[in-house]
């Protein structure tokens, strides 16, 4: 695979390679200078979930992206963010703010081929254990046409926070969102710095590819031989990708997968689309480098299925499994 120009190199040759980078580099700060205000980590800010406008009730997450992130359709690694955060956020207002939850496991149907931000997830606590450590929610998700375009499942753990880790309240859980102040490049933490960074070569390979930041961000460099009917790849972990204490965000993981089952079933001569996927989050994704293998478990005309598994420092932290349906030109 080849790797996008890193500041100070020759830009590759690609008419407007690097003409998103004075937006993205923009946003990517807007997204520290929020990330900073409202507590949300960076991840959930650069892909453009925030706070619903929806008066009324309590608040939630949604998805309304930056166009210099996403310029078109929503791609399912921030559709599995959002509504990874909507399940969460339904707990959260059944058990208190300030509660850190882990996501067990998750079931994510993608029902619409095609989805239009901004996305609407409306998620509800369906059990919830007398001690309040375990919950079940679902959630269903509209796009901008008004239609049902996928529809999930999670269950939920209520988890320590780790030591040293002071968790901030999520947006949906403030009374009154504070207001952003202006933030300069001059001003970003090294972390930040790092995220903001890494931003940017996302945008230079979408750029050249055809793609999306949004994308981008959780790419893999993939093994460019591996056996048929497999797909492996690795991705470099960074201050971009993490959660509030420190761990690969659990939509990020869920994407991931996808985009590694995908690839596995994607050697066949049909055209194929996401159908559902569901992920077990073995253990915390905290670490320098990820690791993902996905088998095609059966292939054919009407469907094709692939099973995944995901590690960091070459420790398990997710398995999967994933099934896929025809495209609209088969």
């Amino acid at each position: 695979m080849s790797r996008a120009p890193r500041t100070g190199e020759s830009a590759p040759d690609h008419p407007g390679a690097l003409e998103h980078e004075p937006d993205i580099r923009a946003s990517a700060i807007t997204a520290v200078a929020r990330t900073r205000a409202h507590g949300m980590h960076f991840y959930g800010q650069i892909l453009g979930i925030t706070l619903s406008p929806a008066a009324g009730g309590p608040g939630s997450p949604y998805l309304a992206p930056d166009r210099a992130v996403t310029p078109g359709p929503v791609p399912p690694v921030a559709l599995a963010a959002v509504a990874d955060l909507a399940m969460g956020s339904a707990v959260r207002a059944a058990v208190g703010p300030g509660r850190r939850l882990g996501t067990v496991s998750m079931t994510l149907h993608h029902i619409a081929t095609v989805v239009r931000a901004p996305v609407v997830p409306e998620a509800r606590v369906v059990w919830l254990d007398d001690e309040q450590r375990h919950a079940l929610a679902r959630v269903d998700c509209t796009d901008a046409s008004g239609a049902l375009v996928a529809a999930g499942q999670g269950w939920f753990m209520a988890l320590p926070v780790p030591e040293g880790v002071q968790l901030r309240l999520l947006p949906w859980e403030l009374d009154e969102l504070p207001p952003v102040p202006p933030l300069a490049e001059g001003d970003l933490e090294p972390q930040e710095r790092a995220a903001v960074e890494a931003t940017v070569r996302a945008a230079e390979r979408a750029s050249a590819r055809g793609t999306s930041v949004s994308e981008e961000l959780t790419a893999l460099t993939w093994d460019a031989d591996p056996p048929e009917g497999m797909a492996r790849g690795a991705l470099r972990i960074g201050p971009e990708l993490i959660n509030r204490v420190g761990h690969l965000q659990g939509g990020a993981l869920y994407g991931i997968g996808l985009a590694a089952a995908a690839r596995a079933v994607g050697a066949g001569s049909v055209p194929l689309e996401p159908a559902d996927g569901s992920w077990q989050f073995l253990r915390p994704g905290d670490g320098a480098e990820l690791a993902v293998e996905a088998t095609v478990t059966r292939s054919g005309r009407g469907a094709a299925f692939a099973s995944v598994t995901l590690t960091v420092d070459g420790r398990a932290v997710g398995t999967g499994h994933f099934a896929f349906r025809p495209g609209p030109q088969a």
